[in-house]
C-alpha cells in the first residue's frame, strides 16, 4: 500500500471566483493545470493552486445546476459552509486501498458519493466516508491523468521556493494539516494503524488549546487534535461542526513579517505565540489558516 504525495487539500466556498482572487492576491498562487473546472458527477466547481510545494484546491458546488444540493459537494456546503473539506494523496494503487479500507470496515465511495462495492483498478479515485476516518479522504493514481498536468510530477520548470524568495510569506510550503478529533487512540489507529503512517510526535499546545498527535502519511504530516479549552479557534469548531478537516498550516521563515503583510491586508490574527500565528477565519474565506517557523520533530521538513 503505497500512499505518496499530497494532492491536494480542498477549501470549500460559496464564491469560487472571489476565493480564488483572493488566492492570487493575498498568495500569489502559480494556477494553470487545473482552472474553473466542472465536475458534472459532483455538480461541483473547482481550481487546482500550488501554494510552494502544496496544492490547494479551491471548491464551490455549481449552484447553477440543478440537484447542486443533493450531491455530497452540496451537502457538505450546506451543512458546514466555507470550511476545510478534505486531504487527497496521490497512490500508485487504489485498489489495494480500497481492499485495506473495506476489509477495516472503512466505508468506501466512488464519485457522486455512490458506494464503491467492488475493488476499483489502480488508475481510479476513490474517497473514504468521512464518519469513518473522521475527515474525507481521497486517494487517486496520477496515471489518471495528473502525471502529466500537476507541474510537480511533469518536468517542468515549477519552483516550489518561488514564495520563499519572492513572496511576503516566504513559504515553502504545507507544514501540516489538522483533523479535529474526540478521540485521539481512535484516530491514531486510522492514520498510523490502518493507512501505515508514522507517529512523529505527541504534546499539548497552550496556543490551539490542544492535546495532539502528528502522523506522517505518505509525504504529508496529519494533526490529530482534541480540543482541551474553551474559546479557542478549534473549540469552537469543533463544538460547531463535530469532528472535521479543521486548518491547514504553512511553514514560513519569518513570523513577524507575514503577521505585518496579512495586517496590510485586512487580515486579522486571533491567536500568536513565538512560532506561529492563527489567522481570523473571517478574514480568510471560512477557514482557520495556521503560519508556523515550527518544523514537527521528524517530520519531513525537520529532516531538511
Amino acid at each position: 500500500m503505497a500512499i505518496g504525495r499530497l494532492f491536494h487539500l480542498v477549501h470549500m466556498t460559496g464564491d469560487l471566483p472571489a476565493l480564488e482572487t483572493w488566492y492570487d492576491h493575498v498568495l500569489g498562487v502559480r494556477r494553470g493545470f487545473l482552472d474553473h473546472h466542472y465536475m458534472a458527477g459532483e455538480k461541483r466547481d473547482a481550481s487546482l493552486v500550488l501554494l510552494g510545494d502544496a496544492v490547494v484546491e479551491p471548491m464551490a458546488p455549481a449552484f447553477r445546476v440543478d440537484g447542486w444540493q443533493t450531491m455530497p459537494v452540496g451537502r457538505f456546503f450546506r451543512r458546514f459552509g466555507p470550511h476545510w473539506h478534505s486531504i487527497a494523496w496521490y497512490t500508485d494503487d487504489v485498489g489495494e486501498l480500497w481492499q485495506r479500507c473495506t476489509e477495516h470496515g472503512i466505508r468506501v465511495l466512488a464519485e457522486g458519493g455512490r458506494p464503491a462495492v467492488r475493488r476499483p483498478e489502480p488508475t481510479a479515485a476513490m474517497m473514504t466516508h468521512p464518519k469513518d476516518t473522521i475527515a474525507q479522504l481521497e486517494f487517486y493514481n496520477p496515471a489518471g491523468g495528473m502525471a502529466d498536468l500537476d507541474p510537480r510530477l511533469n518536468g517542468s520548470d515549477f519552483d516550489p521556493g518561488w514564495w520563499v524568495r519572492n513572496h511576503p510569506v516566504q513559504t515553502p510550503g504545507l507544514a501540516y494539516t489538522t483533523i479535529l478529533t474526540r478521540d485521539l487512540a481512535r484516530a491514531t489507529d486510522i492514520y498510523a494503524g490502518l493507512l501505515g503512517g508514522t507517529v512523529l510526535h505527541k504534546g499539548t499546545s497552550p496556543l490551539t488549546g490542544t492535546d495532539d498527535v502528528y502522523v506522517q502519511v505518505g509525504d504529508t504530516v496529519v494533526q490529530l487534535s482534541t480540543p482541551v479549552a474553551d474559546g479557542t479557534v478549534a473549540a469552537l469548531d469543533m463544538a460547531a461542526n463535530g469532528e472535521i478537516h479543521h486548518a491547514v498550516a504553512f511553514r514560513v521563515e519569518d513570523l513577524d513579517r507575514t503577521a505585518r503583510y496579512f495586517a496590510e491586508l485586512g487580515i486579522a490574527t486571533v491567536a500568536r505565540d513565538d512560532q506561529t500565528l492563527i489567522t481570523d477565519p473571517a478574514t480568510t474565506h471560512g477557514v482557520p489558516f495556521r503560519w508556523t517557523t515550527w518544523d514537527v520533530p521528524n517530520g519531513p521538513r525537520d529532516r531538511m
